[in-house]
């Protein structure tokens, strides 16, 4: 009788941790959604104590670290869950951001590319491809840049801002037909895409296409960029 009172006692004390585990987690991910961020990580913290195995709260306490600034501590968590969890691509994803901002972009683009091995297409891959297509361009490495986003508009031919990277960067190689082409497919997808008529007007000038490119332009500052109004009193304002 008195083991079954012991292990009665223990079955009771794990449903409780459990109970008291799944309450936290609800608790953190409703206040990771006010961007209650310090009240999410405390009840986030509670979870990985009682359930150290629990690897979406080792993922939402490195988000919860990373909103507050604290990269080291939120690459910690994210070391943690990918050592569970290998092949998670949101973990992936979130630690080349993290190594990203500490200046390792070897070490993120090594977390990125395991993300496009793990899945040939869908939207973690869609993401790893702009990330690293947006990496190249500051790196100025255009070729791996061009590279990057051509298998990107491959997989997500509907996504107008793929379009409109690739047409940046194309802009940049002063391949200007194949640029303006994919520019005005992003417009016309996404008519609110204040940066591809800015880069619009860049090449349009280029092409002594003035109206098009003051055009170009006004749509940029409507849309909200105020970025373009030197290049408007530069060569619209006359």
């Amino acid at each position: 009788m008195r083991t079954l009172s012991i292990l009665s006692s223990l079955a009771i004390s794990f449903t409780l941790m459990a109970q008291s585990a799944d309450e936290a987690m609800i608790a953190g991910l409703t206040a990771l959604k006010k961007e209650d961020h310090k009240t999410a990580q405390t009840e986030f913290d509670k979870v990985v104590v009682e359930e150290p195995t629990n690897s979406k709260a080792w993922y939402y306490r490195a988000v919860t670290k990373l909103s507050q600034g604290d990269n080291a501590g939120a690459l910690q968590d994210l070391d943690q869950l990918l050592a569970m969890e290998p092949a998670d691509v949101h973990g992936l994803i979130r630690r080349a951001e993290v190594n990203r901002a500490m200046g390792k972009s070897t070490v993120a683009k090594h977390d990125l590319y395991r993300v496009i091995g793990l899945h040939p297409n869908g939207p973690a891959t869609e993401h790893a491809l702009f990330e690293l297509g947006r990496m190249a361009m500051e790196e100025n490495d255009l070729p791996a840049a061009l590279s990057h986003y051509d298998r990107l508009v491959n997989i997500a031919s509907y996504n107008a801002m793929a379009w409109c990277d690739r047409g940046i960067a194309l802009s940049v190689v002063r391949d200007d037909d194949r640029a303006i082409a994919d520019l005005e497919k992003a417009v016309e997808m996404d008519p609110t895409l204040d940066k591809a008529y800015a880069a619009l007007a860049v090449i349009y000038f280029r092409q002594d296409r003035k109206q098009d490119g003051c055009y170009a332009l006004q749509q940029a500052h409507d849309l909200g960029d105020r970025s373009v109004e030197e290049l408007m009193m530069l060569h619209c304002d006359r």
